[in-house]
């Protein structure tokens, strides 16, 4: 790429060369630029140095200095620079980028989203480049620490800024809408606020919607605030606020602020269920839905706790690897524990003792002795419920309850972690036993959920609420916020019949309205599918499936084959009722055929197919019909040249082989190739590891983004 006189100022205020006043210094900045492009950049750094010696404060040099920190991964540098190039240049959109890139790297989203924002809004017509390579990390961060619901604000936003940046914002919200750990309610976009027109505040209001508009979020929020002030918490005021927090990524201002709408008398009552589980998933602690666990150390002299504990029938071994994290973080341990183990219980005895089934629980981890420390027990102890109580029986056993505890520290576990308490079984489940252990098994995860004692509920548990005015709505947000993340093996059902017997009511929208600009991703369990049109209930399922809504998969897929569908969406509704039964099959030979009949409807609809493909050949496999299966592969990349997905595959798959073929040059082991394409492990969502994302990385793919996934249920798996 070369530099003239009409390419953007690399200065970062958006003028062309010839109209800025770094213009005097075209020379040099060619000089330098062509050393960039030639990849000297070692050498190119050198010479920016030696410039900004008699130049410090030029912000063309710093902006090429910081773009080649960048390149060479020097944080520091990239950190020291950065705060050098916004000192003196605070208004630069430029050095707010790269300002706000280090702010991310260093985990503080909230700064990273702050600077990001500004410069966007301080931005003349062309956006820096740099505003993606920002605006995705942002996201990604934001992502990995389960700030679903900002991240996918971001991309939104981002949609609306020219079609190179909606390209890239649209992977982003691809990713989130399918983020595997958050609840629906985050991985869909706030409500509409409501309308404020001929109230004491409207002026102002437009006010701040011009500001918000315009990016100036900053301004747009010190001014709600000071609305609330002086108007009280009126819900278009709050509404509005929620969106500057959370875009910010202040999900504890923002949790407050939805506690505030759950109270609010002029909000309707589903929208109150909302806000009020909205904030149990934005911030759980301070909503009060976490359970306490203490994480505690016990010395050990006894030299037969290990072969104790090595024989108790009450512990299974548990690889060191899942807690390593955890005990380096609050310990401070570099050396990690001799072993692990976690503590099971014989459960569902009266119908499946045969099948040796066990619940698990708490975890311990075995340190022997060290030249400058003694042996020691390190535990993971739950407060309260069935977990306290097995692992009292545990430390009974191994004779270490009159040993001296040391708490190390106390840990704020979001109730929703006990949602899914998986149930093992050590035996073969004959086929006519399968639907009676996944009913009983989901009973028992039902009793212990609804046993829990939270602090939202006045520390009572759900069952002790059945039926107390003063707590129904707590009560109602919380069985809103445990069906929102979609807990294996429980359907709408389920969730109605734990209403009733708890005695509060699940809001029934009519579909004549807009649910979802109503009450966002509350919209997919609260829509009365008895009286949705077909157009209306085909969009609702895809999105749906999109989101893996799968507690109300059956529903939908109920609602749909009862549907009369119009002839130019009946195809579509097929295919999208087909992948809805794929995703809640029980047995691989089931799944097996669908995926089958996915295939052929995406085929006639000129859908991309591969992700079916891939999954049928694996439960081929797994059933054992691996002729077949070799010979489907090959047929279908014969027939689909074209699908991405295969085409990844292929890649992969012959990087993998190259790789082990380089192997066995060295002399290694070869892997599990057998030197033909349908032996491949690889795998289409594979991809290396990243580190910061750049304009040129390619856009990343949710996996099982397509049609075709499918969720098979096995006895103690998530």
């Amino acid at each position: 790429m070369t530099i003239d006189q009409y390419s953007l100022c690399p200065c970062g205020n958006g003028k062309k060369i010839k109209f800025c006043k770094c213009n005097e210094h075209f020379p040099e900045m060619q000089t330098i630029h062509r050393m960039i492009t030639g990849e000297q950049n070692i050498a190119a750094l050198d010479r920016i140095n030696a410039n900004l010696k008699t130049t410090p404060s030029e912000p063309w040099l710093l902006a090429m200095k910081c773009e080649l920190l960048l390149q060479l991964n020097e944080l520091e540098s990239l950190e020291e620079t950065s705060a050098k190039f916004i000192r003196l240049q605070p208004d630069n959109p430029l050095a707010k980028l790269y300002r706000a890139l280090v702010a991310v790297v260093r985990g503080n989203t909230e700064e990273g989203a702050t600077l990001l924002l500004q410069a966007i809004a301080d931005s003349t017509e062309t956006l820096p480049p740099m505003t993606a390579t920002v605006a995705v990390n942002l996201m990604e961060m934001m992502g990995q620490r389960g700030m679903v619901m900002p991240a996918l604000l971001h991309a939104e936003m981002l949609m609306d800024m020219g079609e190179s940046m909606a390209r890239i914002a649209a992977g982003a919200y691809e990713s989130l809408i399918a983020h595997p750990q958050a609840g629906t309610l985050t991985r869909e976009s706030l409500p509409s606020p409501l309308d404020a027109d001929d109230t004491p505040y409207t002026e102002r209001l437009a006010e701040v919607q011009a500001l918000m508009a315009n990016y100036r979020i900053s301004v747009a929020k010190t001014k709600l605030e000071s609305m609330l002030r002086e108007f009280g918490q009126q819900p278009a005021i709050l509404q509005h606020l929620l969106y500057c927090q959370l875009i910010f990524t202040d999900v504890e201002s923002g949790a407050s602020t939805c506690r505030k709408l759950a109270t609010n008398a002029s909000l309707s009552e589903p929208q109150r269920i909302y806000y009020q589980a909205l904030a149990y998933d934005l911030s759980p602690r301070s909503s009060g839905v976490t359970q306490t666990e203490e994480l505690c150390v016990y010395t050990i002299e006894d030299p037969e706790l290990e072969s104790r504990l090595t024989s108790s029938k009450l512990m299974m071994p548990l690889p060191v690897e899942q807690v390593k994290g955890l005990l380096q973080a609050f310990l401070d341990e570099e050396v990690p524990p001799k072993a692990a183990f976690i503590c099971t219980e014989p459960v569902l005895q009266e119908q499946f003792a045969d099948l040796e089934a066990l619940r698990a629980g708490s975890w311990m981890a075995f340190y022997g002795k060290q030249t400058d420390k003694p042996a020691r027990l390190v535990t993971l102890e739950s407060t309260s419920g069935y977990r306290k109580a097995m692992l009292d029986k545990v430390k009974s056993e191994l004779g270490i309850q009159s040993l001296k505890r040391e708490l190390i520290e106390q840990l704020h576990v979001a109730y929703i972690s006990k949602t899914n308490n998986p149930v093992m079984v050590r035996k073969q489940v004959p086929i006519e036993r399968r639907d009676a252990l996944r009913d009983a098994t989901k009973q028992l995860t039902m009793d212990d959920v609804l046993d829990l004692q939270l602090e939202c509920l006045g520390k009572r548990s759900a069952r002790e609420c059945t039926g107390l005015a003063d707590s129904r709505l707590a009560l109602q947000a919380l069985l809103l916020n445990w069906q929102s993340h979609n807990p294996p093996g429980m359907d709408d059902s389920d969730f109605r019949t734990i209403h009733k017997n708890l005695q509060v009511s699940q809001p029934s929208i009519s579909s004549q309205e807009d649910v979802f600009d109503l009450v966002g991703g509350a919209a997919y369990y609260w829509t009365d599918l008895d009286t949705i049109d077909a157009r209306s209930l085909i969009q609702l399922m895809q999105s749906a499936l999109t989101r893996s809504v799968s507690s109300m998969f059956g529903e939908l897929i109920r609602r749909s084959e009862a549907t009369q569908w119009p002839e130019d969406i009946k195809l579509s509704a097929e295919y999208t009722t087909l992948n809805l039964k794929t995703r809640i099959a029980t047995e691989p030979v089931e799944a097996e055929s669908l995926l089958t009949r996915i295939i052929e409807s995406g085929k006639k609809l000129n859908l991309p197919v591969g992700n079916a493909i891939l999954e049928r050949f694996e439960l081929l496999n797994m059933l054992e019909r691996r002729g077949e299966a070799r010979q489907f592969l090959e047929s279908s990349l014969r027939e689909n040249p074209n699908d991405p997905v295969l085409l990844q595959f292929i890649q992969m798959a012959m990087m993998q082989q190259q790789q082990q073929m380089a192997a066995r040059g060295r002399g290694g082991m070869p892997g599990g190739m057998g030197g033909s394409i349908g032996d491949a492990g690889a795998s289409p969502s594979s991809e290396p590891a990243s580190g910061l994302w750049t304009p040129d990385s390619a856009p990343s793919q949710p996996s099982g983004s397509s049609g075709g996934g499918s969720k098979l249920w096995i006895p103690g798996a998530d």
